[in-house]
């Protein structure tokens, strides 16, 4: 009995290393075919790691082109309207020495009308008293900031939500008003 367990022992292993001696020889029968397989398993990672890597830095390169486009936006925007308030406070002025509130009053309505602009002030420089204002419950107020008061020509500052250009209005020799625009942030 002891030889029939034997054989059956031995049959057992001679048929595992048959099995695995056939899968053994088809490999090493086309060990370069399972080479080239690895070899484009390897290339294909490689080529989605690179696209992926290219991808990120693409949507980095587009975020920072878009950032420097809003900034050269915005600050070509606020030349623009430094250009346009040293404009309009000249046309203040010629209805100013001429006496003519009502038609500044006019000028001011009609410049609250164009897109991001929220306030228009013309201010006293002597007593610090807003003259006219396109949100009329601000005349008659007296305006604390004297920086702005003593404006000699045309500047901007910037806040959080509003850029304020500031443009002295000046007669022949003398301030007779400063203008003050407030803008709305984008």
């Amino acid at each position: 009995m002891e030889t029939n367990d034997k054989q059956v022992s031995r049959n057992i292993e001679n048929f595992e290393e048959k099995k695995e001696s056939k899968i053994l020889t088809f490999v090493k029968k086309h060990w370069f075919v399972f080479l080239l397989i690895v070899v484009i398993i390897v290339l294909l990672l490689w080529a989605v790691i690179k696209i992926q890597i290219v991808e990120k830095r693409s949507v980095k390169e587009k975020e920072q082109l878009v950032n420097l486009y809003e900034l050269r936006m915005d600050s070509l925007h606020l030349s623009n309207m430094e250009l346009t308030s040293k404009v309009f406070s000249w046309a203040i002025r010629s209805e100013m020495t001429r006496q003519n509130m009502e038609q500044v009053n006019q000028f001011f309505s009609g410049f609250v009308k164009e897109p991001n602009v929220k306030k228009v002030l013309l201010i006293d420089p002597v007593s610090a008293k807003v003259l006219l204002s396109s949100d009329k419950k601000d005349e008659g107020m007296f305006f604390e900031n004297t920086l702005v008061l003593k404006a000699e020509k045309t500047y901007h500052f910037s806040d959080d939500t509003v850029d304020t250009i500031i443009s002295p209005v000046m007669g022949l020799d003398t301030r007779i008003g400063v203008l003050v625009i407030e803008l709305e942030k984008n």
